[in-house]
This record gives structure tokens, sequence and C-alpha cells, in this order.
């Protein structure tokens, strides 16, 4: 989609146990493009593969922000199955990666 705002985009992710999705948007102009998967992240024995989550998120964000067009994704908000007991590799990872790959500034996890 061409023309999207140029402003602060967000990422929202849901993730469970029938995949990952993503949404790339703009508060202006919502939902701008999706992108999903039907592989689950893996857990291990320190929970969520916060690794995994990552390598299965990457491309869904990339092909949906392609579609949207040029909008900075500056926060995000993840919704994740077990997160409140499988999640703490997660929450010590995601907010990280997601600024190192994606230059996003605020992160709000969820269970």
């Amino acid at each position: 989609m061409t023309g999207a705002s140029a402003g602060s985009g967000f990422l929202a992710v849901d993730s469970g146990g029938s995949g990952l999705r993503a949404v790339v948007g703009t508060a202006e102009r919502g939902p701008l493009a999706r992108a999903a998967s039907g592989e689950p992240v893996r857990t291990s024995e320190r929970g969520i593969d916060a690794g995994h989550f990552m390598a299965r998120l990457l491309p869904l964000v990339r092909a949906a922000a392609a579609e949207a067009g040029p909008v900075p994704l500056t926060a995000a908000v993840v919704g994740a199955a077990g997160l409140a007991s499988l999640g703490d590799a997660l929450r010590a990872e995601l907010p990280g990666a997601l600024a190192r790959e994606l230059g996003v500034r605020r992160v709000a996890l969820a269970a």
C-alpha cells in the first residue's frame, strides 16, 4: 500500500498454539497489512524460545511492512500464549531484539 503515513507505526503480534500473526499499521490509518504463519513458536526448558520467536516473526513483519509502505515501527504489542508462566526468556530478550532488528522503541507484552 503506497501513501502510508510517515509517522509512527505499530506492530501487533499474536503468538499461540495455532501460529504467529503480525499486523503493521498506524494510529491514524489503523491496520495496513497482515501476515501469518501456521507454525507455533517453540518452547524449551527456558520457556518460549525467544530466538525462534524472532526467526519466525521477522519474515512476517518484513512482508507486512513491504505491503504497508513506509511506516517506521516505533511501538509493538505482543500477546503470547504462555507468557505468564513460560515467558521469562521472551520478556528478557524480545524488547532488545525488536529494537535492534526493527527500530521499535516501546514494547508491551501480554499473556
